[in-house]
């Protein structure tokens, strides 16, 4: 069964990523914050919870390494309640940065030998449309996560390594579990189940 780990898995975006992957057949990891969410989606998908924060570093990387999923998602977008960029704490610049944009970078960079070694995986990196921004500050790690995503997709380019960048769009999330799924057929997933059926290996 290919395995995929949803980051933000407790919230509306990575919430119908996560249920919709596990419906398709998929043995999904969800990380999140919110323990009765998760119980919530283990009873009605199968999904195993994994509740952590982001900002743990250590425990997170330690968990993922061991993991090695074949897709990330990373979907766990947290922005502080203030908008106005002066109304911000130095808290709260600390934290949008850490959870949209470095713990991005170190999931990815925990996970990515191991794909690259088996020459097949995919990440897809849910970015805030800058026109539904909120803030000076999501604007700012929005076009960071998709500067990340090109440059890297440029960077393993012919790896068998796909990386994607989805715009989150406005709610209801529904539309993104679907769009998530094209993606990764895109990036051989599909193929590959395919594949492994026509010898006898399952899904």
């Amino acid at each position: 069964m290919t395995k995929a780990l949803v980051t933000g898995a407790t919230r509306a975006p990575g919430r119908a990523i996560a249920t919709t992957l596990a419906k398709e057949g998929w043995e999904v990891h969800a990380l999140g914050r919110d323990r009765i969410a998760l119980d919530d989606m283990r009873a009605g998908h199968g999904i195993v919870p994994l509740a952590m924060d982001l900002t743990d570093r250590d425990y997170v990387r330690l968990t993922v390494e061991g993991m090695e999923p074949d897709v990330v998602v990373h979907a766990a977008l947290r922005w502080p309640q203030e908008t106005r960029f002066l109304g911000l704490a130095e808290a709260d610049i600390d934290m949008a940065l850490e959870v949209n944009l470095s713990a991005t970078l170190h999931v990815t960079r925990a996970v990515l030998p191991a794909m690259t070694e088996r020459g097949h995986g995919a990440f897809v990196m849910l970015v805030p449309d800058e026109c539904e921004a909120k803030s000076a500050l999501e604007r700012t790690a929005a076009g960071a996560i998709d500067g990340f995503a090109r440059a890297l997709a440029d960077e393993v380019r012919g790896s068998g390594v796909f990386v994607h960048a989805l715009a989150l769009g406005r709610p209801p999330f529904h539309r993104l579990g679907p769009q998530v799924l094209s993606l990764l057929s895109a990036s051989g997933f599909q193929s590959h189940f395919i594949e492994r059926q026509e010898h006898g290996h399952g899904p």
